[in-house]
């Protein structure tokens, strides 16, 4: 058996960990649990909040940490406590409010690891591309009448915010350029503000307090683990991925990812839907 230096591998999860209909492969699901029996460490690293893994963590009973919310929280599955959590100012989430209201905006807060939707939004799901994430909302997100107001009459804490913004009914490069052109208006409007902003490749937004990403969520574990980041590998694909990418021992991007997000990575692995992930975690952890 051949030796390896890393003891923990982060894994993203949406275009990296998942496949393009979110699922865990088989073969991904045996890489992981060879790894945990092995004593060694697999975490989620997500924009994600806890409830909407629940069906992937229940695969995997001897994972213990979790990376979520960009980072804005880590969890220990064990105990069920926060290692970690941090939330955004309220002026701050109320500038980010005053932002995003003259937008057509799908917008979700990320509050107590829970994600709070407005219920008006639930029917205009494929207009925001979120289609395919229909069944994960109505499981696990908390629906109010109108999230705005619901926050402004009760100022909990908000990890993370996630902006979506719609295409119309346009083609598929229209659709991008309008999104896109409506994220960079938010991104002027809030660019003074001291948060964490990553921006997808469809141009949708998720914001985290100052200094808040999947990279200082890794960083804090393995303060925690006592466990150097050399010894660590992480796997991603997106614009949220870089700061984890660029602290991990070993970076490792998914052929889907973006050319920056790529040229960012020590090595590139297969796409979603050809085990990439698998194939990452074979190489480098068993």
């Amino acid at each position: 058996m051949r030796e390896t230096k890393y003891e923990l591998i982060a894994l993203d999860m949406d275009g990296t960990l998942l496949d393009s209909g979110q699922r865990i492969t088989p073969r991904a699901k045996t890489a992981v649990r060879e790894i945990l029996a092995r004593g060694k460490q697999v975490v989620f690293a997500t924009g994600r909040c806890r409830p909407q893994l629940e069906e992937y963590l229940e695969c995997f009973p001897k994972m213990r940490y979790l990376i979520c919310e960009n980072g804005a929280c880590v969890c220990d599955l064990k105990t069920g406590e926060d290692l970690f959590r941090r939330a955004l100012p309220q002026q701050q989430v109320l500038h980010v409010m005053e932002a995003v209201e003259k937008e057509d905006v799908l917008a979700a807060f990320f509050i107590g690891n829970r994600s709070f939707m407005d219920r008006r939004t639930f029917l205009r799901m494929e207009e925001f591309g979120l289609e395919s994430y229909r069944a994960v909302f109505a499981k696990s997100a908390v629906w109010v009448e109108d999230l705005f107001s619901f926050y402004r009459d009760r100022p909990l804490e908000v990890e993370k915010i996630a902006l979506f913004f719609p295409s119309g009914n346009l083609n598929a490069r229209d659709g991008l350029h309008r999104r896109a052109q409506a994220c960079a208006r938010v991104q002027e409007r809030i660019h003074s503000l001291p948060v964490t902003m990553a921006v997808s490749a469809s141009g949708n937004m998720e914001i985290t307090g100052e200094g808040v990403n999947k990279g200082t969520g890794l960083k804090l574990l393995c303060g925690h683990l006592g466990l150097p980041l050399s010894q660590t590998a992480a796997v991603g694909d997106g614009e949220n991925d870089r700061e984890l990418l660029r602290l991990a021992g070993l970076a490792v991007a998914m052929e889907n990812a973006s050319a920056s997000i790529r040229a960012a990575a020590a090595v590139t692995v297969p796409d979603c839907d050809h085990d990439g992930a698998a194939v990452a975690m074979e190489r480098y952890m068993l």
